[in-house]
């Protein structure tokens, strides 16, 4: 038997700026934006040399301008990648970006899956935070199947573009 969902979560992964926003419970109509003072963080990567991810958003400034210089080649800094994308002409390919801080380049579909896992841990967190629900449990895990990704998408964007941000989120399991 298919799962009620009960959480909507979208995401908005910007140019500049990021965020989530959710509601969450049967009955709830609350829509409830991502916690902190401005909302949105800088949509900014700070990767490990292995393409995971070291930090996001406004600590992975602060952890980049903390580096020493002997230390900046083992992290590789993405911001503004976003319109890589825009300019796309090839549906499948994987475009590759040059981290700002080397000539080292990874995929455009890397960098988004990063943005979309951190939003996909930080959100469940807040609502199982918000919920009552411990980490590890029955209910964490079960809320996956309760939950219906949104993932927005820029109106003045090609098709090929929006395609390609669409069928990324599918890849990552986000959207059904």
């Amino acid at each position: 038997m298919a799962s009620k969902v009960t959480n909507f979560i979208a995401i908005d992964v910007g140019t500049t700026n990021s965020g989530f926003g959710y509601v969450s419970g049967a009955s709830s109509t609350d829509f409830v934006m991502q916690p902190g003072h401005d909302r949105k963080e800088p949509t900014i990567l700070l990767l490990n040399k292995d393409g995971s991810l070291h930090s996001f958003g406004h600590q992975a400034w602060t952890d980049f301008e903390g580096l020493e210089e002997d230390e900046m080649c083992d992290y590789f800094f993405f911001d503004r990648f976003k319109m890589n994308l825009q300019h796309d002409k090839e549906v499948h390919g994987n475009i590759k970006v040059q981290a700002r801080n080397a000539k080292q380049t990874f995929g455009l579909k890397l960098l988004f899956t990063r943005v979309l896992e951190h939003y996909r841990k930080t959100a469940k967190e807040q609502i199982c935070l918000s919920l009552g629900i411990r980490k590890e449990t029955k209910e964490w895990f079960d809320m996956d199947k309760e939950t219906l990704w949104i993932l927005t998408v820029p109106a003045i964007w090609g098709d090929r573009a929006k395609h390609k941000k669409i069928h990324g989120s599918r890849k990552q399991l986000l959207i059904a």
